[in-house]
């Protein structure tokens, strides 16, 4: 785990990972310190050598332009891949998964921080929680969830997972057991559901990889 930014260090950083998704190359020690309000050079080399320290950023020695974020190799999309837009699924009974993507409720554009690890944006969706049954884990009813489709036998035991339980689209931890799907929410409140892998009642859409939530 990276070591913990102060205030200070981590408007830096955010002033560098904007202005290379802006520009799509590093700035200049003089433009963060203009940016920043930081008169001297020396200053500014503080900040980024603290940031070097703590693993978020990468310098070449001698070069004007060579910093690089430390965490650009686990972005699939880089910097010139642009945003994907992703499908926001509407209600769709667990029978027909095949009309998940086809009647879709919306659109979101998606920062491709949030789909570090795909392979392929393709593959993801946008649901929304429909109940209040991962309340445990943060998640409400109502919030957005990124979901890459995998099929059930994909999933590892305990990973967050997006189901369709006749019409309801539920988070809930996924467990394979003694030949059988098991659906076990986090709030105690709620039942834990099993299915066979066959059961036209229960969909597996997939991995939950995002969650995406309005404050108001």
């Amino acid at each position: 785990m990276k070591a913990r930014l102060t205030e200070r260090q981590n408007q830096a950083y955010e002033f560098i990972r904007s202005y290379m998704r802006t520009h799509r190359k590093p700035p200049t020690l003089k433009e963060i310190g203009q940016a920043l309000g930081i008169r001297s050079t020396n200053g500014v080399f503080k900040l980024l050598r603290a940031l070097e320290t703590k693993g978020y950023l990468q310098r070449e020695p001698n070069a004007a332009r060579g910093l690089r974020l430390a965490d650009d190799e686990a972005d699939p999309f880089a910097l010139d891949e642009g945003a994907p837009t992703l499908v926001v699924v509407s209600r769709t009974a667990s029978d027909q998964p095949e009309q998940l993507r086809r009647r879709p409720s919306g659109y979101l554009t998606v920062d491709p921080y949030f789909l570090r690890g795909v392979m392929d944006p393709e593959t993801c969706v946008i649901g929304r929680a429909g109940d209040d049954g991962m309340n445990g884990d943060g998640i409400r009813k109502g919030d957005f969830v990124v979901i890459e489709e995998a099929p059930w036998n994909q999933l590892r035991n305990g990973e967050l997972s997006a189901f369709l339980v006749g019409e309801e689209l539920l988070i809930r931890r996924f467990y394979f057991a003694n030949d059988r799907l098991h659906l076990r929410p986090a709030d105690r409140t709620y039942t834990e559901e099993t299915f066979s892998p066959a059961d036209p009642r229960c969909h597996v859409i997939g991995r939950v990889i995002a969650l995406m939530r309005r404050l108001r």
